[in-house]
């Protein structure tokens, strides 16, 4: 009955359509038909103006400018659609669709939409549009990198880690950003603010990944909070990114991949089993009350001859002001970088990284977009800024 009512709804005369008259170097080439989706079912058109631009040789529907089709659906219906697609597979996506709404759909329609509108919704995740409404006393930034597996051809060239030294993924950076109130004196409650982790993810290489995590903190912030912390897993380009973009912002060394550091110099020094294990505690407990030129002093002594040992001790040398642990509990704050490695796997992994999936840099850069935007709590508003500009017909 929807269908029908709107079907005849929109092939009343009278109706007012925008731009629906001959512009610059057009001409009128008659009406033509179509059938388009609607979360009703399809409903045909025979009453369709088409002009034709003979100097750009481009034609135009008015009516479906007027509608905001995009490749032959309705607004309502693809956002329907891609709400399924950011979270499950196309197949499965394309299956819950038409349990959920009894229409036909199938996974090869699905993939269009995501790819008319992909760069759209880039452009929304660019925009300052609402802000926090409070500056927070400490927001902290992190960044990481988690592999998606591409098609071979566009993998030609990617240096990888493998023993070939070929790449078999791309590398996704992925950024995550939440709030906090620190309590000095009292480590063992540190808490994420509720709902305050946004996130940004990019196929694209650090300069835009970088741009992206600043246009997201400046989105989320109107003033500088009176605190910001930086919390990396020790990876030149995570440093250069703060360097960069967030100056202001105090450096501290993921703890834990601090600690995964410990098993080079445990190995070298020699030691085993039970002995190994309690040397780790020690100079992991080091660690936290920041004794790391005391660590650093010990572990010279032990491997620092080898070059092997000077490498492994070098991690510890670079990264040594990042690494005031003691300081950084005292004061309530993190010290490590959990919350990202999670969005890795639950924001890009659990959707892009899944068994034989297979993608193209051009499906990921029209998905992610929408899975940010999703996952942000931000999907509802995406759709009113894709909607925002377009003019509709008026019913007389």
């Amino acid at each position: 009955m929807c269908r029908d009512l709107l079907e005849l709804l929109l092939s009343l005369e009278g109706s007012e359509i925008p731009c629906n008259e001959v512009m610059a170097s057009e001409y009128y080439a008659g009406k033509r038909g179509k059938t388009f989706k609607t979360l009703f079912g399809d409903i045909r058109n025979e009453s369709r103006d088409y002009y034709y631009d003979r100097q750009n040789k481009t034609g135009r529907y008015p009516f479906d400018n007027a509608l905001g089709l995009i490749n032959g659906s309705t607004p309502a219906l693809v956002a329907r659609a891609l709400m399924h697609t950011v979270k499950e597979p196309y197949a499965e996506a394309a299956s819950d669709f038409q349990k959920c709404m009894s229409r036909h759909m199938t996974a090869d329609i699905m993939m269009t939409y995501p790819r008319a509108l992909g760069k759209k919704a880039e452009l929304f995740l660019g925009e300052r549009l609402s802000p926090d409404r409070f500056t927070p006393e400490c927001v902290y930034v992190l960044a990481d990198g988690t592999g998606l597996p591409l098609r071979r051809k566009e993998l030609r060239g990617v240096k990888g880690k493998g023993p070939d030294g070929r790449a078999k993924t791309r590398e996704t950076k992925v950024g995550a950003i939440f709030t906090g109130h620190p309590t000095p004196g009292a480590p063992k409650e540190r808490a994420r603010d509720p709902d305050s982790t946004t996130y940004v993810a990019t196929i694209e290489r650090k300069d835009a990944f970088a741009g992206q995590l600043r246009g997201e903190f400046d989105r989320r912030f109107t003033t500088k909070p009176n605190v910001t912390l930086f919390i990396g897993d020790g990876a030149s380009w995570l440093w250069s990114i703060r360097r960069t973009h967030f100056p202001f912002a105090v450096e501290i060394l993921d703890f834990y991949h601090a600690t995964e550091h410990l098993e080079p110099i445990l190995k070298l020094a020699g030691y085993k089993d039970k002995k190994k294990k309690r040397i780790f505690k020690k100079w992991r407990k080091w660690l936290k009350l920041g004794k790391v030129a005391q660590l650093i002093k010990v572990t010279d002594d032990l491997v620092g001859k080898t070059k092997e040992g000077r490498k492994a001790i070098g991690y510890f040398k670079n990264n040594k002001e990042r690494m005031k642990y003691d300081e950084y509990l005292a004061k309530g704050w993190f010290i490590g970088s959990g919350v990202v490695e999670s969005g890795c796997k639950t924001v890009i992994g659990k959707r892009f990284k899944q068994s034989g999936m297979i993608w193209s840099k051009k499906g990921l850069r029209a998905l992610i977009p929408f899975r940010i935007a999703y996952m942000n709590g931000r999907y509802d508003e995406l759709w009113q800024y894709l909607l925002s500009n377009e003019k509709q017909m008026q019913v007389s």
